[in-house]
């Protein structure tokens, strides 16, 4: 089965990192000579994609003229969809992107090291018909292995019933894995204008019983917060 295009939302300032990230983008922090985005993209070519679009914003300048640099190192389709002037935010920025991307299409994050099987979780959202999916990891309303946070999703019955990554409650067990999957028609049938959080896309798709989900139990690795990045660092250092 032929995977439909990813979408990495790569937009950010990475504010928490402080000086790390105040002349360079998250996708370009160095680990073992090589920038973050290239171990993203070796992992995305591993897991048979053939299609990539980098939501950028700050600095993205930087991030095209190093993927510029890399030549036709991976047999992948790379392409860029620029913010502009003003961040979009990442919902904004996924809707901006939607004329150059295919009809279903998976969203990551450019600071996200998420290896797991790509495949499964296109089947279930194929399964669900419906016009979204987010994977989910449990972490029982404490701070994950990456001190990403505390939980902010609720599933009840199987089903999401809340995601709010700044009101949380006792009863949400779960946290946003770092993949989702969407239909663009769900941009047809509700209207999302300027600034805004892919949050806000999920909560609409919540509220319609549109989202589905898929609980992954593996690991995730992130680089947006210092403890995150030597986590990572302790990772990567196995596979290069």
């Amino acid at each position: 089965m032929k995977l439909p295009d990813v979408l990495i939302l790569a937009g950010g300032k990475a504010e928490r990192l402080g000086k790390i990230s105040k002349n360079l983008p998250k996708s370009l922090i160095n680990f073992f000579g090589k920038p973050f985005i290239y171990y993203q993209l070796q992992l995305l070519q591993k897991k048979k994609f053939k299609k990539v679009i980098l939501c950028t914003g700050f600095l993205s300048n930087q991030i095209e003229k190093y993927l510029y640099s890399l030549g036709d190192i991976f047999d992948l389709k790379i392409l860029i969809s620029n913010d502009g002037k003003q961040l979009l935010g990442t919902g904004g920025a996924i809707k901006k992107a939607l004329p150059i991307l295919s009809n279903s299409f998976f969203v990551t994050f450019g600071d996200s090291y998420l290896n797991i099987s790509y495949l499964k979780i296109y089947k279930k959202f194929l399964y669900s018909k419906k016009l979204g999916l987010m994977t989910i990891y449990k972490n029982n309303n404490l701070s994950d292995l990456t001190g990403e946070g505390l939980s902010d999703v609720e599933l009840t019955n199987g089903h999401i019933i809340e995601y709010n990554k700044k009101k949380i409650n006792l009863n949400m067990k779960y946290i946003n894995y770092g993949i989702s999957v969407f239909n663009k028609n769900l941009f047809n049938k509700f209207n999302f204008n300027g600034q805004i959080d892919m949050q806000i896309i999920h909560q609409k798709l919540i509220q319609k019983k549109q989202l589905s989900n898929l609980i992954i139990k593996k690991n995730f690795y992130e680089i947006g917060s210092k403890k995150g990045i030597k986590l990572t660092r302790k990772y990567l250092k196995t596979i290069v």
